[in-house]
């Protein structure tokens, strides 16, 4: 590994850019996400801010991602406004069509009621006149009280976008709270595919989107799609994805662990089902960064995940 530099200069990012780690298989495993709006500055953590704390314990025994959002609604989500209504989205995952459904409703600005709103609605209890969601929904990490690499590199990514595309009925752009994998920052989740990446600029958000480019392009900066349920799924699942194209985003998939490190990963469903298996090991195992904290004091590990052996066993060719 590179040497790290003094505590004070350490950037997460940086330090992993520098390490070349992959980012794969950090995306996290999810029934649904749950978005809020909620003006900045946010605490450390979302579950900190007292009205969200019950929706929090709901949304994590539902084990569903709890993220508040701003800005995509233009002027009227931006820091300092005052909110008439809060926009509010449930998205749950959807395995027979491989992606997360997404509702939404208006709920009141009122952050108690909202909060009661939403608890319910996770639980089950849909608000008048929830409807079903329509555009593309972009959740760029700007959370800089969570980390600096998100604050600076997400927050100015952000920026550059909203420049470049101005109002897009097809695409909302959200800046969100902490989504995991700050180190790999600018980091975004792209709902309702619920895939998540990392290392982002605006070219590849741009390429991601519009899938102009063959999928093996981009997936160095692809963390995994949070409706699969294990980091080896998601690793496999980019070994297809390189392959067999942006479609497979499109379809059904699901995957299981043998003990012996193999993974099975199926795409699609009855006469189209497909199915690959593969070999699944640790790379290595790397300490976690902190901003601002030398490397070795580091407080977590994770595994680096690398495929092999990835052959389709069943089903049509592609």
């Amino acid at each position: 590994m590179n040497e790290a530099p003094a505590a004070t200069d350490l950037r997460c990012s940086t330090w992993t850019r520098d390490n070349s780690v992959d980012p794969i298989g950090t995306a996290g495993s999810y029934a649904g996400f749950v978005l809020f709006e909620w003006p900045l500055p946010w605490p450390h953590d979302v579950s900190e801010i007292a009205e969200i704390e019950p929706v929090a314990a709901v949304a994590r025994a539902a084990g569903h991602r709890l993220q508040a959002v701003t800005g995509g609604r233009g002027a009227a989500a931006a820091p300092g406004s005052v909110l008439r209504h809060r926009l509010a989205m449930v998205y749950r995952w959807d395995p027979a069509t491989g992606r997360f459904r997404g509702r939404q409703a208006e709920l009141a600005a009122d952050g108690v009621a909202m909060a009661s709103a939403l608890a319910a609605w996770i639980d089950g209890r849909e608000p008048a006149g929830t409807a079903d969601t329509t555009a593309i929904d972009v959740l760029l990490c700007g959370h800089g009280r969570r980390d600096r690499c998100c604050g600076s590199r997400g927050a100015n990514l952000e920026i550059e976008l909203r420049a470049a595309w101005g109002d897009r009925a097809d695409v909302r752009l959200w800046r969100t709270s902490h989504t995991g994998g700050h180190r790999f920052a600018p980091t975004a989740v792209v709902l309702p595919e619920g895939t998540m990446w990392g290392y982002l600029d605006r070219d590849a958000v741009e390429a991601v989107l519009a899938r102009l480019q063959p999928a093996s392009e981009r997936l160095t900066h692809y963390r995994g799609c949070a409706g699969l349920r294990s980091p080896r799924i998601q690793a496999v699942e980019r070994e297809v994805l390189a392959t067999e194209g942006w479609g497979i985003l499109d379809q059904a998939r699901d995957g299981a662990e043998g003990e012996d490190g193999s993974v099975r990963l199926t795409v699609g469903s009855g006469a189209a089902r497909r199915e690959w298996e593969a070999k699944v090991s640790v790379r290595r195992t790397l300490p976690v960064p902190d901003c601002g904290s030398p490397i070795t004091a580091a407080r977590k590990t994770e595994d680096e995940l690398e495929v092999t052996k990835c052959r389709q066993v069943a089903g049509p060719p592609g």
